[in-house]
């Protein structure tokens, strides 16, 4: 039984803790109107995703980044002729022969392994590990990217640190708030945790665990556009423009036939009723 109700608990969106300011409420407002580095949380905030899987955090903020880079995505499948970078297209020919969703769905992405998911959708990633760094090249690091276009960090950490609930996460930062030393994280497991700023320090400390996969600590990966991969695939007006043409005049068939058979239906019921 307590079990049971220990189970629903966690399954529903769980309250901050004190020392994370929540990104919607006042005081969090206020430190992204006062963030110098936030142009990442405009391009990111578009591209927000939920993560599919309780393992899929790092698939989702990949996807996220990816899609918010000047990168020519795949065709998505469910959004057909429309291209975006997904939870499950992400998962390239380049990259099945190496990782694959069921693998992932077993244990989640390390910093090498995610390092290699982005690289195998063609962007920039390199990876940094927090053992092997300092909170000063992080913060330095991080902030840079956030203030600059088509540059995003992704981090890895460990929920218990921050005192949240347990195990490790991906999830990619959106700003710095120089005066307050604070990151905002924008969470991927949107049923667990919204939005939220942390302290850099903290933050630092919740990637320095050790991550058992890897035998290496956690820590970030910075992403950007990889120099000569194809650029976004545009959809031309003139061709945006015809095919709404041809969309809306098929529609517009499709109601003439409608209509059509309706008045016909009905002249043939009251040709029956007459005789």
């Amino acid at each position: 039984m307590l079990i049971a109700l220990a189970a629903a608990l966690l399954a529903q969106l769980q309250p901050l803790p004190p020392q994370l300011v929540a990104l919607d409420s006042p005081e969090g407002e206020k430190l992204l109107v006062e963030s110098t580095a936030r142009r990442a949380f405009f391009a990111l905030v578009g591209q927000f995703a939920t993560q599919k899987s309780q393992a899929f955090c790092g698939v989702a903020s990949s996807a996220m980044v990816l899609n918010a880079l000047p990168l020519a995505a795949p065709i998505a499948e469910e959004v057909a002729p429309f291209r975006a970078f997904t939870q499950d297209n992400v998962f390239s020919a380049e990259a099945r022969p190496a990782l694959t969703p069921e693998f992932v769905a077993r244990g989640g992405l390390t910093v090498e392994q995610l390092t290699f998911l982005l690289r195998a959708n063609h962007a920039d990633a390199r990876p940094a590990y927090a053992k092997e760094s300092s909170l000063e090249v992080f913060r330095a690091e991080a902030s840079r990217a956030l203030a600059a276009p088509n540059q995003y960090v992704l981090i890895d950490f460990s929920r218990g640190e921050l005192g949240q609930d347990t195990g490790a996460h991906w999830s990619p930062l959106a700003a710095y708030h120089a005066g307050s030393d604070r990151f905002l994280v924008l969470d991927v497991a949107r049923f667990r945790y919204p939005p939220y700023w942390v302290k850099a320090a903290d933050l630092f400390r919740a990637m320095e665990t050790l991550d058992l996969d890897s035998g290496r600590s956690r820590g970030w990966v910075w992403v950007g556009p990889l120099a000569g991969a194809s650029p976004r695939v545009e959809i031309p007006s003139v061709q945006h423009r015809i095919l709404r043409i041809v969309l809306g005049a098929g529609s517009a068939v499709f109601l003439a036939g409608a209509l059509c058979g309706f008045l016909f239906a009905r002249s043939r019921l009251r040709a029956r009723a007459r005789g």
